[in-house]
This record gives C-alpha cells, structure tokens and sequence, in this order.
C-alpha cells in the first residue's frame, strides 16, 4: 500500500501541472491568438524580485525580435508590479506550471523565455552577473547595468504625502532594509541597532525602515523593529518603494530585492553580504560600498555542493554574525560624506 501512495502523489502531482498548464493555454494564450491574430509571447521567471528586475534589460531586447506582439510575464504574485512597471507585459500571470507551457504548448506562442541563472540550474554555478546571463542566454548583447526605473506621478504623490506624514525629510532620507530574508542572509538585530545609534550619534536623525511582514518562502513573519528608526514595514507597495528609495540619500541593506530597487533608482547603497557574493548580481561601479564577509566559507551559496540552503549553515551564519559593524558604519560615512 505504501509503494503504492509513493507511485500515485507524483503521477496525481504530474496531472495536476498538465491541467494547470491547459487551463492556462485557454485562458490566456489561445484569448490573444484569437483578438489579435499573433501568438504572444512569454517571459518567465518565478523567483525573486531581484531576479525579475535584472530580467528587464534583455527582456526589452528581445521584445524588438516580436513587433507587435503581446508580451506575457509569468512571476511570483508578489511581484507582478515588476514587469508591468518595467514596461515589459501588457499582462502578468502567476502560473507555476508555466515550464509545461513553455515545453508542451511552445507551438502555439510567438516566443517563450525563461531567464536561467547558473545557480538555480543543477549541477551548474554562476559564472557571471544574473544579467550578463540572461543575456547571452538568448545571443543578446551583455549589459551589466541594472534598468532604470520610475514610479509614476501619482506614486510620487502619495509617497511624498506619506513621508511628510511621518516627519521624514526627503532631503537628509536613510532608508534600511534589514528583511525578512533567508535567514543566512540576516544580519544580526543587535548589529542594526549598533549601526543606527551610531549614525544618529554622527547626526544622521532622517533614518527609516523598510521591510514587508511576509516573505514568498516563509508566508508570514515577525519582523523586528530597529530601535532609532521611523517604520515604513507594510506601509508602502512595491512602486512606492521604488519612489522612496529614489528620494534617499542612502540605501543600506541585505542581498534582496529591494537592494535592486536601490540600484534602479541609482541611489547611493551599502550592502551586508555573506553566504551569497555581490559580483553575481551587481556590476563593479554598484558594488564600491558593499561590504562582504571575509569567512573562508564566503558565498558558500555560489559553491557545489552548496553548505546551505535558506535556512541552514553548519557554521552557524559566521558569516553574517561576525560581519563588523565599523565596516559597515565606515561605509556609510564615505557615501553621506561624499554628498554633503
């Protein structure tokens, strides 16, 4: 009987992905054949939001291989404003069978994308910048730098509105993203705290949390709250972040995708990385200010076999636990300093 389980869940799983994928062949794709005559095409990338925004630059390339076509990005839910900000889909879907359309039903669409990055592949690591593989994944011109990105007028104005409602200076803004993340990517309660009093002991008072209660792994999570900072956590949407962001005089954070946001926006950042390494993700002009843990295990994520995934470290996250807080402060300093 219980040979007999182990056989049905995954034949039953294999159904339950064919019919999603049918469903959406005829809710979706077949709707756009039939109004305008053209089959669409589709990018894919289910993962984060940093993922998704460093999928912009080639996904706008190849849209220039499908004129007039509709454009369909498949991602997480949480950020479907992504690409529809980007300007990239006239529609977003949340398929996670999306791979079975791509394979099975690729007959019918103009195109099927899916951004590949070397560690997520099996077997495989990165090699190069998340864009840089996007991009010769599909024979483009490789392009490092992140897109730029705006929020609209109207975002501008709630934005502005909710800042003066806080007491929030755009002028003199730090904003700190500390999560929630994989916990091998945290930095430590303790060691934000450190760094606020110290920056508020500089003068530096304008200083802000950002931060959501839910994350795409974990569904709900607590999220502490840094002593010495005014909290914008679930206050703002993922456009509104960006036009915060736009408006800071820094940007201090953990490898998420908020850092991406700061790097659409061009906004000064320094970031904390440990299990995972910013040449993977960041050209060299983003990272000057990023401060890396110096532990002989450093980007164990990168490595094959991989020492953790998410959650676990056999070396109790050193990493992150012992990266410095004067690092992180002297960092800060060169970036507030340079712009004053």
């Amino acid at each position: 009987m219980a040979d007999a389980k182990k056989t049905v869940a995954p034949f039953a799983a294999f159904c339950t992905r064919q019919a999603a994928a049918l469903g959406y062949v005829l809710r979706v794709v077949l709707p756009v054949m039939l109004r305008t005559g053209k089959r669409p095409v589709i990018f894919s990338r289910r993962t984060g939001m940093g993922d998704i925004i460093c999928s912009v630059g080639p996904a706008r390339e190849l849209m220039k291989r499908h004129p007039g076509a509709t454009f369909i990005y498949n991602c997480h839910p949480d950020f479907a404003a992504v690409p529809r900000l980007a300007g990239i889909a006239e529609r977003v879907t949340t398929l996670e069978a999306i791979g079975v359309v791509g394979h099975r039903y690729r007959w019918l669409l103009g195109g099927f994308y899916h951004f590949a990055h070397g560690d997520d592949t099996p077997g495989q690591v990165a090699r190069g910048t998340m864009l840089a593989e996007f991009c010769q994944q599909f024979g483009l011109p490789v392009v490092e730098t992140h897109p730029a990105l705006t929020a609209s007028a109207e975002v501008n104005r709630r934005v502005d509105a909710l800042l003066a409602g806080k007491k929030l200076s755009p002028d003199e803004l730090i904003l700190l993203h500390p999560g929630p993340s994989w916990t091998v990517k945290e930095w430590p309660l303790a060691h934000w705290t450190a760094l606020v009093a110290a920056l508020r002991g500089r003068g530096y008072t304008n200083i802000a949390q950002l931060g959501v209660g839910r994350y795409m792994n974990f569904g709900q999570v607590a999220v502490d709250a840094i002593p010495g900072t005014v909290s914008l956590v679930d206050a703002l949407s993922v456009e509104e972040c960006l036009a915060t962001i736009a408006r800071a005089k820094l940007f201090i954070g953990i490898d998420s995708g908020v850092l991406h946001l700061a790097a659409c926006t061009r906004t000064p950042a320094v970031a904390v990385w440990g299990p995972t390494s910013p040449q993977f993700f960041y050209a060299p002009e983003l990272r000057e200010n990023f401060v890396v843990s110096t532990v002989a295990c450093q980007g164990c994520y990168h490595r094959l076999p991989r020492l953790h995934w998410v959650t676990g470290c056999p070396h109790d996250i050193e990493c992150m636990k012992t990266l410095p807080v004067a690092a992180v402060l002297a960092a800060c300093r060169r970036q507030l300093e340079a712009t004053r």
